[in-house]
């Protein structure tokens, strides 16, 4: 195939790294998402919107791994922040300064009480539901089919994930995607023993319908159930987040990505009184006491990402939000019109900053139809955006490093790119051509 041999012809030194890799790490990788036939590429460098690889090409990011970089690469307020942090200390064994600054941010942004950090969203998830199910004194938590949590035993992307032990996936409950009745009739079937529902307000790059959101909101209030809004993802559709962006009010909600910088982090936050678990109660010296419910962790408020972040998201001004929504929308509309111009019935998602590509005829809207996409042709895709540039991954996104000349540019090769693969699509998926 005429992309995968140019591919393969621009990625030479990417591919003896990758060859190197493959002796010693499983399938050459330490992170499943960026892998992709035939080899993922290596980089060295990363400046505003462009990224150069091993090779020393340079492509213009639509990636920022995975939405994390919100500013682009480097951005010289973070990176300076990040500098005067490395002076003071890497790690000091103590509660920084900067780490109730960050705090104050996020909590005025999501109008709570208070916030929990952690290394990675996968931890905040983790604290968060032992937090609900301590609260509420219940075992078991409802799920989208398919979400993503992280990477942790209790909420698997589907029933029946391999390495989980029956006792925990019994704890937890599957309802679809974008189908209030379903989820409504779940939440009730279990009321007395749900302690949270955990919810992606966006899931991955879908958007929610009408009601969807407003029917789990209305439920779990009704029953008293915690709603848990996983916004380590769409924490970048506004200044308060995918809530604020579709006007519903968790009980507590989950971060990461932006709110480090480019650094490891995550976050929980809630009210005072769902926090309660947490607090460690008051005693006359020399005692000490412990809290209900204790987490420590040695990275968690790492001082570099209390820095970083706290920088990335004084930056983020209401009308920066405005801007990458803007180019979202723009990428989203011109990909549509492309695919439209070439006779190609393809799916184009997402909202905000956020824009996707599904290789099907049918709306996807919940992960069942998630699955008719054509991954193959998504993996062929991306390969020939980066044979001309542009570097393309899953959750592609936008940044505020971008310009709308970079937008027209990668549009000019998205149509290119579908152009080289149209024999492909005929012979693979010809329901696709209209």
């Amino acid at each position: 195939m005429k992309i995968i041999k140019e591919y393969t012809k621009q990625n030479k030194q990417s591919h003896q790294t990758y060859q190197h890799a493959q002796k010693l790490l499983p399938s050459g990788n330490t992170r499943s998402a960026l892998y992709w036939n035939p080899y993922p590429l290596t980089m060295t460098t990363g400046k505003a919107s462009k990224i150069t690889d091993i090779d020393g090409n340079q492509r213009t990011d639509l990636n920022y791994n995975n939405t994390t970089l919100i500013l682009g690469h480097n951005h010289p307020k973070v990176i300076k922040a990040a500098k005067q942090q490395m002076q003071k200390g890497l790690v000091l064994g103590a509660p920084t300064e900067t780490e109730p600054l960050l705090a104050e941010e996020l909590l005025t942004r999501l109008k709570t009480d208070k916030i929990r950090f952690t290394p990675t969203g996968t931890e905040a998830n983790m604290q968060a539901i032992r937090v609900a199910r301590t609260y509420t004194d219940k075992p078991l938590i409802a799920k989208c089919t398919g979400a993503y949590h992280g990477s942790w035993d209790a909420v698997p992307l589907n029933p029946g994930a391999p390495g989980i032990p029956k006792g925990v996936e019994q704890n937890t409950i599957y309802f679809p995607y974008n189908n209030p009745e379903e989820a409504e009739k779940t939440i009730k079937k279990h009321r007395t023993q749900l302690a949270a529902v955990i919810i992606e307000p966006t899931m991955r790059d879908m958007t929610p319908k009408p009601g969807f959101l407003e029917t789990i909101r209305e439920t779990t209030t009704e029953h008293d159930i915690l709603l848990v809004f996983d916004e380590v993802i769409s924490f970048r559709l506004s200044r308060g987040g995918a809530q604020e962006h579709y006007n519903i009010k968790p009980d507590i909600t989950t971060m990461g990505k932006i709110i480090g910088g480019g650094f490891p982090v995550g976050a929980y936050a809630s009210t005072t009184e769902t926090m309660t678990p947490l607090k460690i109660p008051a005693t006359q010296l020399p005692e000490t006491a412990s809290p209900r419910l204790g987490f420590s962790g040695t990275f968690n408020a790492f001082p570099l990402a209390m820095a970083a972040g706290l920088t990335v998201m004084k930056e983020m001004t209401k009308e920066k939000y405005t801007k990458i929504a803007r180019l979202g929308e723009k990428m989203r509309k011109g990909l549509q019109k492309t695919f439209k111009e070439e006779n190609l019935n393809i799916h184009v998602g997402g909202t905000g900053s956020l824009f996707h590509i599904a290789w099907t005829n049918q709306e996807v809207y919940d992960h069942q139809t998630s699955t008719t996409a054509d991954r193959g042709l998504a993996n062929i895709f991306n390969i020939g955006m980066m044979n001309k540039g542009y570097y393309i991954l899953g959750h592609p996104n936008v940044s505020t490093a971008q310009t709308r000349d970079e937008i027209k540019q990668a549009l000019t090769a998205a149509r290119e790119t579908t152009q080289e693969m149209k024999t492909t699509i005929q012979k693979r998926t010809p329901h696709l051509i209209t």
